[in-house]
């Protein structure tokens, strides 16, 4: 039996307001912070509502808006989540059917709850959903997943597997279906009762050409289009049965059709040359219509790439239509998302609102629209200052307010390790200074973020002395490591502070001089093979220092070596290992 690693306990704050006078209501929570700078997928708008629009993020959340994309919120965890590998699919009657992991579920009130539609054990056991079609006309649910394509009727409420192997697309028009599973063309002229194999046969003026290789991507709107890796777009009638090819290869993996005339196919996923071409005349001609940089640019940038130029490209299934309107489509990217309203000549970014510039410093500052996507680490208040609010973020590392959480800023200015800002302690005595643990390794110590740090891991502790307008390294003596947590001695309150930092696979530091110099300070720490140092806090009365080490993964799921808490009593002379004391098992 592998030994099970011991969890790091965290505690989350929550902070809220008081209402001010006696006996006022409550104020509702609501959603702050800068808006987006994580991996969005799966955008897509209802054919029925123009207002209603869903997406996912890789943080495991799914929203929605109901206003065309300029507000969203996410649904409760508990009602939807893990649904970034299957576009949601809007039935004319039925509702919304979306994925959560490999269960199918079913929305009726345009996404705010979620009921599952197989109770119990499921067909496709635990396969991953990968893509949904119903039926025109008929109540027929087609349900791709990892290992094999099945239908469900409604009035028989019966089950019944189809074909095996990987759904890779699925299109229902009329009465035909079209199915790439394991990349081979299937269809069904019965509702999907029976299947045969087709060979793609693309024509060539009076000749017939059998292509080898199968679909990546089919779309339908009265009109087929497909692709195929390294033969380019293809388009056929509506029977699915001869294909010809409108398009040379440009690299593209997806495609979705709006009308007969109006389609897209994008290039999704880190290569090619991360477009998204267009066509206005059933596939006679196309071009780019996303271009973020460049003369001819038609994107409204988002400030991940104004502010911190991250560059983008389009996440797996990061490109949506609203089906049957040509103007409505929209694009999402390791951190941002986009839309057109006017059919790919301008595009708009969504994941925030613009609210003009910073006072003190004139960098542009945002109004959260309810998409935030990424893990927050600490929401903090300035002592001297309480207007002035702080978020310490993965992947976009900091930002600040000054009006009290209204609107934000990106603030990881000069700080080598901007990915993630783990952990924030102001100064008792000089306003305006904050230190930080900081790293370009984020999302220790979730399980998968465990192993051991690679070529490149790395972070320190930095300084601001201006609000995190800008920031530096502080002292000599760190090691080039991902620094996890900052604390304060509790006991020094003016200058010269003692502060303690841990650093991933390097232990316990601490400075006496406010952060000058660091010394090394893990005598007995960790146990032989896992330094895995997280969190160091010191108690406030008996000024005992403790450090958690989180377990260390090889490997997928094995953790041979477990963490524990580790005490010292001599400010981090000696340690000694007190995790049996706990009762933790």
């Amino acid at each position: 039996m592998r030994p099970r690693p011991l969890a790091v306990l965290s505690v989350l704050f929550v902070l809220s307001v008081p209402s001010v006078g006696g006996g006022a209501a409550e104020q509702p929570w609501q959603v702050t912070g800068i808006g987006g700078g994580g991996g969005m997928f799966t955008p897509a708008a209802s054919p029925h509502d123009p207002d209603l629009m869903l997406m996912s993020c890789d943080m495991s959340g799914s929203y929605r808006s109901l206003d065309g994309g300029k507000h969203w919120e996410m649904i409760h965890w508990s009602q939807l989540h893990s649904s970034l590998n299957c576009r949601p699919l809007f039935g004319s009657e039925q509702g919304i059917y979306w994925a959560s992991g490999p269960e199918l579920k079913l929305s009726k009130d345009k996404g705010k709850t979620w009921a599952a539609v197989v109770p119990g054990e499921k067909p496709w056991g635990n396969a991953a959903i990968t893509r949904l079609a119903v039926v025109p006309g008929n109540p027929i649910l087609v349900v791709g997943t990892d290992t094999g394509l099945w239908r469900y009727h409604e009035r028989d409420k019966t089950w019944s597997q189809c074909l095996t192997g990987k759904c890779y697309a699925v299109v229902a028009q009329d009465s035909v279906i079209c199915a790439s599973v394991d990349l081979k063309y299937f269809m069904s002229f019965d509702d999907g009762a029976t299947w045969k194999q087709q060979e793609i046969k693309l024509a060539k003026g009076d000749d017939i050409q059998t292509v080898a290789g199968g679909f990546q991507a089919l779309a339908g709107n009265g009109r087929l289009f497909g692709l195929i890796f390294k033969v380019g777009v293809l388009k056929s009638d509506s029977t699915g049965s001869r294909w010809t090819l409108v398009d040379q290869f440009r690299d593209c993996n997806d495609i979705h059709v709006a009308t007969p005339q109006v389609a897209y196919a994008a290039q999704e996923g880190q290569r090619g040359e991360r477009g998204i071409w267009r066509t206005r005349d059933g596939g006679k001609t196309w071009e780019n219509c996303f271009r973020m940089t460049g003369p001819k640019a038609n994107v409204e940038r988002s400030w991940v790439q104004t502010e911190i130029h991250w560059g983008y490209y389009i996440t797996p299934l990061g490109f949506g239509i609203r089906p049957g309107d040509p103007k409505v489509a929209m694009v999402t990217t390791q951190g941002d998302i986009y839309i057109t309203r006017d059919g790919g000549d301008t595009w708009q970014q969504a994941m925030n609102t613009p609210a003009g510039k910073q006072p003190d410093d004139g960098r542009p500052r945002f109004a959260s629209n309810g998409l935030e996507v990424t893990s927050c680490w600490e929401y903090l208040f300035d002592p001297f200052e309480r207007d002035r609010r702080y978020i310490a973020y993965t992947d976009i590392g900091f930002a600040r307010s000054l009006d009290a959480d209204k609107t934000w800023s990106w603030a990881a200015r000069g700080c080598p390790w901007s990915n993630t800002f783990y952990k924030v302690v102001f100064d008792p005595a000089v306003k305006g200074r904050l230190y930080a643990a900081t790293s370009n390794r984020h999302d220790i110590p979730h399980w998968t973020h465990t192993d051991a740090n690679r070529p490149g891991h790395a972070g320190g502790v930095c300084v601001s002395d201006d609000h995190a307008q800008s920031w530096r390294v502080l002292g000599t003596g760190q090691p080039k490591l991902p620094c996890t947590y900052l604390c304060l001695d509790p006991k020094t309150t003016q200058e010269p502070l003692t502060l303690y930092a841990t650093f991933y696979e390097g232990g316990v530091y601490k400075s006496t001089d406010s952060g000058q110099t660091w010394v090394k300070k893990s005598e007995g720490l960790g146990n032989p093979g896992n330094l895995h140092a997280y969190m160091v806090k010191v108690h406030p009365k008996t000024g005992d220092v403790f450090c958690s080490i989180t377990a260390h993964r090889v490997g997928g799921r094995d953790f041979p070596v477990p963490g524990g808490l580790w005490k010292s009593t001599d400010g981090g002379g000696s340690w000694a290992d007190i995790t049996k004391t706990l009762g933790l098992k």
